[in-house]
């Protein structure tokens, strides 16, 4: 699940940053994700974990860089990217007319019923399906947000700080799904204060602002 690959990653970034207002939150970073893997951003509040995601994920703009799928250049603006590249992150937008199974129908290709109720199920709230987003507690938010990295096509998948909200026995459970998801063709990466989800996982960490990583 970890081990590093001689094969082209499926996630390669060099010479990333950003920077607000002059002063950089990251720069000249680097990272190599190979299918199969799962990487644990780690770090302090402010070290630039959620914003390095954005700019992966193509919700935020990068100053510089450069970023590769599976051995291609990839426009984090573009539709392809965003196809290949999917992001749960922090500011996660649900629209407030449509129900929680609404959502996962609109992300799921066969925009069928059975694997929207299965997702959300394997997160235990299936019978919050027809609820409405804001008539949720925070923490059956964010399990519906993960439930839609089920449903939806992905190469990559970007996590920030996906235990938000889980008791002990919810971050177990994210743990054994994780490593269910990623394979050959797949990868995740995600940013995290829980040493239990890192211990769970035991997947390789890296550090912003150790320079670049590989």
């Amino acid at each position: 699940m970890t081990g590093a690959s001689e094969a082209t990653p499926l996630l390669r970034a060099r010479g990333l940053r950003k920077a607000f207002g002059g002063t950089p939150v990251f720069e000249d970073f680097g990272l190599d994700v190979a299918g199969g893997d799962i990487v644990a951003l780690v770090g302090p509040n402010g070290a630039g974990k959620s914003t390095l995601l954005a700019c992966l994920a193509g919700a935020a703009p990068l100053d510089e860089g450069t970023i590769a799928i599976a051995g291609e250049p990839s426009d984090p603006s573009s539709a392809a990217h965003w196809k290949a590249v999917f992001g749960v992150l922090d500011d996660f937008t649900w629209l407030p007319d449509l129900t929680i199974a609404d959502h996962l129908t609109l992300m799921s290709p066969e925009r069928a019923a059975r694997p929207v109720r299965a997702a959300l199920d394997t997160f235990g709230i299936a019978g919050l399906a027809d609820r409405l987003p804001a008539s949720l507690s925070a923490g059956q938010r964010q399990r519906a947000a993960l439930a839609t990295a089920l449903v939806r096509p992905w190469r990559v998948l970007l996590l920030d700080e996906p235990e938000q909200h889980l008791d002990a026995r919810g971050v177990d459970g994210l743990a054994d799904r994780l490593a269910a998801l990623a394979g050959p063709d797949r990868c995740v990466l995600l940013s995290t204060h829980a040493p239990a989800l890192l211990a769970r996982l035991g997947c390789r960490s890296v550090a912003l602002g150790a320079g670049p990583a590989a």
